[in-house]
């Protein structure tokens, strides 16, 4: 049923006209639309003080407005996920310090912390200093009460800086015997919900597709704020290696990296909220209930399908959001109020590290634009330009992963292979209209569907929409019985805002419904003629 149907079930009235299959039924890939964010190329601004540590020839593509600029770059080694601490100084984790290659470590002590202090404000960190070390692979830190917590590849620890200098002189195990292996997905990541006091810590398969003996594996961690409390928070996710709290629901979400199918473009990545005993589809299933193909390389080691594995299945709910395959996504940064345009706050960035093997190029940052819940979904390409020749691997540059947003709402983009840096994205303009100094405008990111102006009206209300991108648009109205009673738009639009008048002089008084529809949008919303 969709909003239209439950509102007149909900009134009493039987539902006649929208009968229907739905639209995303069970076992079934729906990927999630495309918005253009209307990219331009703008250099990659390099401070004297990186002169000869990184190219003066490198762009990038960003929306309008916006630019970006090297942060960091001497003294990073594999820089993987960020966080600030408290008063505002970037930490990141420093994972190939000791001589790594892309994937895998050498020796038992290869990584550190490092925390990069942009004392002056000039948007260009002043030194690194390493804040801890002797670590195996760490991959990202979190800080809770002014303690910093790193999730290395076989357990969590906490470091404390008693003085304030930077340097983390204390260090205790929070969590131990964390699962790990040599390869694959040894890296952890760490989040915590400081208004519940929760740490969540994701823990990737020991394999492309079979079943672990481990049940800790291909899961998410929970674990009290003092340590106590562990146990399975959700199952099925292959390798959930970004993690991030909504800023309005308070809700776990994450990105996951699928598992390798025939075909080059399944499955889909994912981007969903992770729920408290959810199963996400991993060894059995991808998308919305799709089996996995066992018939195929090592998964034949999956079968037989059981009976609680169907219910587990069948338990999988609807993904928010399905990217393309072998993307790789990192890390997931919701962006809070800050001096981006308006209709980014409480989106989600997130980093693709990857893109060889499917249809998208990947090496780059989207941007979802998604309902609190879950749903209407829409994704773009905000940040792109890493790989200027998709025709050409060699000419790939940076290997997007970590992303962060200091106090004033700049966006902080870690590369931990080829070039090895930090990027700061800022935007010159107005934050509430979203017009830069340029003066370009800032488009509509989501169809948007409002109230209609008055509401009670008699005899006529306005109806106004807007649309982010060319397409097919109708607009009806509708008795209490799923009647249509008016076509006020059946016609191909540009991307823009619309206002359409309904005269209902010819009409009995009463509760009406209008309906707007384009491309894969549907929203109904109720209005009220009363004479």
């Amino acid at each position: 049923m969709d909003k239209l149907q439950k509102t007149i079930a909900l009134l009493g009235f039987p539902v006649l006209l929208f009968a229907q299959e739905d639209p995303y039924p069970p076992g079934t890939v729906q990927m999630t639309p495309e918005i253009d964010l209307n990219l331009e190329s703008v250099p990659l601004i390099v401070p004297e003080k990186f002169k000869g540590l990184v190219s003066e020839n490198l762009s990038l593509n960003l929306p309008p407005g916006f630019s970006v600029k090297v942060f960091a770059v001497a003294g990073l080694q594999g820089p993987r996920m960020m966080a600030f601490n408290k008063d505002g100084i970037l930490h990141v984790a420093n994972m190939k310090a000791g001589g790594a290659d892309e994937f895998t470590p050498r020796g038992n002590s290869s990584s550190q912390i490092v925390a990069l202090p942009d004392r002056d404000n000039d948007g260009v960190a002043d030194t690194v200093i390493v804040a801890a070390d002797q670590l195996r692979w760490a991959n990202s830190l979190a800080f809770y009460k002014d303690d910093m917590y790193v999730a290395d590849t076989h357990q969590i620890v906490k470091f404390t800086d008693a003085d304030g200098d930077l340097v983390y002189e204390s260090r205790k195990i929070f969590a131990d015997n964390i699962p790990t292996a040599g390869s694959p997905h040894i890296t952890r990541t760490i989040v915590i919900d400081e208004a519940k006091g929760i740490f969540y810590l994701s823990v990737g398969s020991s394999c492309d597709v079979c079943r672990e003996s481990d049940p800790e594996r291909a899961t998410v961690l929970q674990f009290n704020a003092d340590g106590t409390g562990r146990r399975v928070f959700a199952t099925g996710l292959r390798n959930a290696i970004g993690l991030d709290i909504h800023p309005v629901t308070g809700e776990l979400w994450a990105t996951n990296n699928g598992h390798t199918e025939a075909d080059s473009s399944m499955p889909p990545e994912w981007i969903d909220i992770v729920r408290d005993g959810g199963f996400y589809g991993w060894p059995l299933a991808f998308g919305y209930q799709v089996y996995i193909d066992f018939g195929i390389r090592g998964h034949w080691r999956v079968p037989p399908i059981t009976k609680a594995d169907s219910l587990l299945v069948e338990s999988m709910l609807r993904p928010a959001a399905l990217v393309d395959a072998h993307v790789a996504p990192m890390d997931i940064h919701f962006y809070p109020d800050g001096n981006f345009p308006a209709q980014y706050h409480n989106a989600a960035f997130v980093a693709y590290r990857s893109g060889f093997r499917g249809p998208d190029p990947g090496h780059k940052v989207v941007a979802l634009f998604v309902d609190p819940d879950g749903s209407n979904a829409r994704v773009g390409d905000f940040l792109t330009g890493f790989w200027p020749s998709p025709s050409d691997q060699g000419n790939i540059w940076g290997k997007p992963v970590g992303l962060a947003s200091d106090g004033e709402g700049n966006l902080y983009l870690s590369s931990d292979w080829i070039n090895h840096i930090i990027l700061r994205v800022e935007f010159q303009g107005d934050p509430q209209t979203g017009v830069s100094d340029e003066g370009h405008g800032a488009l509509p990111l989501s169809v948007v569907l409002e109230q209609n102006y008055p509401n009670p009206f008699n005899p006529s209300t306005k109806i106004r929409y807007t649309l982010p991108q060319a397409d097919h648009a109708t607009l009806k109205i509708y008795n209490l019985v799923g009647q249509e009673v008016a076509s006020l738009v059946d016609q191909f639009q540009h991307a823009g805002e619309y206002e359409v008048m309904w005269n209902a002089s010819n009409f009995p008084d009463g509760i009406y419904f209008y309906r707007l529809s384009t491309g894969d949008f549907v929203e109904t919303r109720k209005l009220l003629f009363v004479k």
